[in-house]
């Protein structure tokens, strides 16, 4: 008898624990479809690019759980508002707007002349979206430098803040630490003992491999260090700029971020080919209102524009060099960038030579070079054939055979690694920055880029252009026939997942 209220007992200890499980396994499943149904709701509302909501669909629909885990930490779409956000960013707005309020208005008489001379020029177009999607108007600069190589760039950039006399702005996506960090932080250091102020932007992520004994000397000392894009929702977004601000005075952006490679190559490339500008002038402010802005947006509270420009002196017409500032971010709703590469290819009348060490581009924009190329526009590409990623360095060449169809001239960059971001258009303009041609500085990264007015400085590039064009391969359709099946299938499969963004 006991033995068989033993085994009863047993018998519905196991159905009460199989019920259990049952009813544990029906909550996680209904769980799991609750979040796949609330991922792919999400998606089919959003207002990204249609080929990127499809390709998160579709790896949602071959593997769920994994697909909704990836969408969770890098696949939200920081774009959407929110009432809290948008008010954050109204105020940033209207901080920088009265901080540029004065320049704008001493530089009037230029910027209208200068608008009114590019009629008739590819540059009155991106003028045109710089100034309706960006809502900065061109300004003149008092001089522009370009440096091509770090070599150039850096001891200027040094000489500079050991000049400083009230405050030093620097925002990088990398801050690596080594010989050139630390002959910086030897500067910043004795420019903090002076009472000049120091704030530091670095991109967190991009940094979490280096050692950062010297930012924490220079916060011990009195620098403000700040991290972008640390929280967990914001971790697949990136603060891309380079900047160096000088005493309101002195702006540097471009390619280069702060390390040691950017001038000798590092352990990894015999050469480090990169574009860089040094900008004085009326053209400083709005970079200041950008840096003033992303403070902010990542979580601090000082006003970094009020009193930080540099006091406006008019500028009339033919005083100075026409620039553009051009951003792109997850806080701006427009691509103001990617657009203004768009306009340059339609409205170009002669060449646009393009420069960018990856190349993952919408549909938009491929289109656009396709178009123009087979409108007989010269358009040119180069790319690092030296990568230091492999992964977009593949899917790029999923992209050749269209543009070699259409006309486009393709060239690797094989000297060492071309991490140059450029477009030169006619002899007209050019366009230098940060801004690389690929979906996620498109997408997911902060952008900036200066649009220089000039026909000097155009055609100087130009020449620049061919010199490194010396040191390229030029990709032909009888490269694309030595491709076997595999490296096809590769491309094009990592193609299709390069929009998992």
């Amino acid at each position: 008898m006991n033995t068989f209220l033993a085994g009863t007992a047993s018998l519905t200890a196991m159905s009460v624990g199989i019920q259990a499980s049952a009813v544990i396994a029906i909550v996680v499943y209904v769980l799991i479809l609750t979040a796949l149904a609330g991922v792919v709701l999400t998606l089919v509302t959003d207002d990204r690019d249609p080929s990127t909501v499809i390709a998160w669909l579709l790896l949602i629909l071959l593997v769920p759980l994994f697909g909704v885990v990836l969408y969770f930490f890098i696949g939200r779409n920081y774009r959407r508002g929110s009432a809290h956000r948008d008010a954050e960013r109204e105020r940033q707005s209207t901080l920088a707007a009265n901080a540029l309020a004065p320049t704008y208005s001493a530089s009037e008489g230029f910027t209208r002349s200068a608008t009114a001379a590019l009629a008739t020029s590819p540059g009155a177009r991106i003028e045109a979206i710089g100034r309706h999607e960006g809502l900065v108007p061109l300004l003149p600069a008092d001089s522009v430098e370009v440096f091509v190589a770090g070599a150039e760039k850096f001891p200027r950039l040094i000489s500079d803040m050991a000049s400083a006399r009230s405050y030093i702005h620097l925002m990088y996506l990398i801050w690596e630490q080594d010989e050139l960090t630390a002959r910086v932080t030897d500067v910043l250091l004795d420019r903090l003992e002076a009472g000049v102020e120091v704030h530091i932007i670095y991109d967190w992520l991009s940094c979490v491999t280096y050692r950062k004994d010297e930012l924490k000397r220079l916060a011990a000392a009195g620098a403000t260090v700040v991290p972008c894009y640390r929280r967990l929702p914001h971790i697949n977004y990136r603060n891309h700029m380079k900047m160096a601000i000088i005493d309101g005075a002195i702006v540097y952006t471009g390619g280069m971020n702060m390390g040691q490679e950017y001038i000798d190559g590092g352990r990894r490339f015999a050469t480090w080919r990169d574009t860089h500008l040094r900008m004085t002038g009326p053209i400083v402010a709005p970079f200041i209102a950008l840096y003033a802005t992303t403070w902010i947006e990542n979580g601090r509270s000082e006003d970094l524009a009020s009193g930080y420009v540099h006091e406006p002196v008019v500028h009339r017409a033919g005083h100075g060099t026409p620039v553009q500032m051009l951003h792109s971010s997850v806080s701006t709703r427009a691509k103001t960038i990617r657009d203004a590469f768009i306009t340059a290819l339609l409205a170009s009348q002669q060449r646009v030579w393009i420069q960018s060490p990856y190349f993952v581009p919408d549909e938009p924009l491929i289109t656009a070079m396709c178009v123009a190329a087979a409108s007989k526009i010269d358009v040119r590409f180069m790319m690092t054939g030296v990568p230091d990623k492999r992964i977009p360095w593949w899917v790029a060449q999923a992209y050749y055979a269209p543009l070699l169809e259409a006309g486009v001239k393709v060239y690797q960059y094989t000297a060492g690694f071309l991490h140059a971001k450029t477009v030169t258009v006619d002899d007209d303009l050019c366009i230098i920055g940060t801004c690389n041609w690929d979906i996620r500085s498109i997408i997911l990264h902060d952008e900036v880029v200066a649009v220089i007015y000039d026909d000097g400085i155009a055609s100087t590039y130009a020449r620049q252009y061919e010199l490194d064009m010396a040191h390229c391969r030029r990709i032909t359709d009888d490269d694309l026939a030595t491709w076997g099946r595999g490296v096809r299938l590769r491309n094009s499969v990592l193609r299709l997942f390069s929009r998992l963004l």
